[in-house]
């Protein structure tokens, strides 16, 4: 009786116990789990903050001259990683046969500084996948690895963006890193600020066209513009971003037949030809008053920025690969004058391919591969070859003259004895005649839209005595 009425008794006592070590446990585990939610979430820095914030898909219609030509999307994401991705797609086409489509990714990791783990870009011709010490371009299925020191991080990356937050006031300049796909190099671009209303509107500097942004206060673009002639200007939805594709095309360029440009009078003897001018003469205001003009005679110095850009080696112009090197010094031989060998590479290149109209987005790599090409497929293997044994070249568009009409042509300059002179490889010339002339950079596409309505005059034209 005794051990029972004990039993009965402490039985309540039992149950307290136990009651007592599950609610300290539960305590314990709170504790536990408020310690690791401190310790181990991830910080939010203010790129990251800003990553969050720009979030979203986002439309924009992209028109050539305000007709429109293709579209760009924008995705901005965390991966399923966690990681902070931006991904755009451009598409446009601007002949009736020349749709071009370019993919980029960029890829941060989710933890501060938050450094780039991944870059990639794909269009015609060649896709490219950098990494902070690697970078692989792959080109006609083949695929070539290359050392690269490239580090960037989100901050670094929405570098403007964040001092835009800060209210900039107009004529301030801010700088921006990103990814440079033909140097597989991170570059620096300098933005300043302009007075707009309804937004912040900024424009960079450099290259072939001023690029001018205007951002909502949200900081994401509203319209871009490239130049005077491309603009991206942001829509509702992909369907209206993708109507372009029932618009006829801007201007169709294919064949050479299309590609000839009268002049008013026949230009004599081009090897005879110093000095010639010639003025645009269409309809159009913007080219109208524009006039051109070539001097055989003149040698243009050579900057230092200039020779440096006319040495790199490039995703277009791969100097550093071996089988480049090795066919330019197949090339020169052993002559050592720059210029003489300059002689060589471009009557080697003359020979080395055949002429043939080329589809766009075609490599270097696809021309050795033909061994054929068109103009610019000429100019940009004389390039490559040139700066695989350090002669600075560079590819030159303009008009020139054939028979009894301009046509567009790709020719190059190189550097020797610290000025520019003029090769041709597509037509073997060592010199250019006066009858090549150069377009200012960023007005090639002007022209070639022109092309059907465009007319040359002589302005000026001086011949050596006969």
């Amino acid at each position: 009786m005794p051990s029972v009425s004990r039993g009965v008794g402490q039985q309540p006592l039992r149950q307290s116990g136990w009651g007592a070590a599950v609610a300290l446990a539960c305590v314990v585990l709170a504790v536990l789990v408020a310690v690791a939610v401190v310790l181990f979430r991830e910080p939010i820095s203010p790129a990251a903050a800003l990553a969050e914030e720009l979030a979203g898909e986002r439309w924009y219609a992209m028109t050539f001259r305000d007709r429109p030509v293709g579209h760009y999307r924008a995705t901005n994401r965390r991966t399923a990683a966690r990681d902070y991705e931006f991904a755009t797609t451009l598409r446009f086409k601007l002949g009736s046969d020349q749709e071009t489509r370019m993919e980029d990714r960029l890829v941060f990791a989710r933890r501060p500084p938050h450094g780039l783990i991944r870059a990639e870009h794909r269009a015609p011709g060649a896709d490219v996948v950098i990494m902070p010490r690697t970078a692989q371009v792959t080109a006609r299925g083949e695929t070539r690895a290359s050392e690269v020191d490239v580090e960037l991080t989100l901050a670094e990356y929405l570098a403007l963006e964040l001092r835009l937050r800060e209210r900039s006031a107009p004529g301030e300049v801010h700088s921006s890193r990103s990814v440079d796909f033909d140097l597989l190099a991170v570059v620096t671009h300098h933005w300043e600020v302009l007075d707009a209303e309804g937004g912040i509107e900024v424009a960079k500097a450099g290259g072939a066209a001023t690029t001018t942004v205007l951002l909502d206060a949200d900081l994401s673009p509203r319209r871009m513009r490239v130049g005077e002639l491309f603009a991206l200007h942001r829509v509702e939805d992909e369907r209206t971003a993708r109507l372009w594709e029932a618009a006829p095309p801007v201007f169709d360029a294919a064949g050479s037949a299309a590609n000839r440009i009268p002049v008013d009078r026949p230009i004599g003897d081009p090897g005879r030809l110093r000095r010639l001018v010639v003025a645009l003469d269409l309809k159009d205001a913007a080219l109208s008053s524009r006039e051109l003009s070539a001097d055989r005679d003149a040698q243009p110095p050579v900057a230092a920025e200039e020779r440096a850009r006319a040495m790199r080696a490039t995703v277009r112009f791969p100097a550093r690969a071996p089988r480049m090197r090795k066919l330019a010094e197949r090339a020169v031989g052993d002559l050592e004058e720059l210029g003489r060998r300059a002689d060589a590479l471009a009557i080697f290149v003359h020979h080395h391919l055949r002429y043939r109209d080329a589809p766009p987005g075609r490599t270097v790599w696809d021309t050795l591969a033909d061994r054929a090409g068109d103009c610019t497929e000429f100019a940009d293997l004389f390039a490559t070859l040139a700066r695989a044994i350090g002669l600075p070249a560079r590819t030159v568009v303009g008009l020139a003259y054939r028979g009894d009409a301009f046509a567009l042509h790709a020719w190059n300059e190189v550097a020797v004895d610290g000025v520019w002179r003029g090769v041709d490889p597509t037509w073997g010339q060592t010199r250019v005649d006066a009858a090549h002339l150069p377009l200012p950079s960023g007005m090639e596409l002007a022209v070639i839209a022109q092309l059907p309505n465009l007319r040359l005059r002589v302005v000026e034209a001086e011949y050596d005595e006969a």
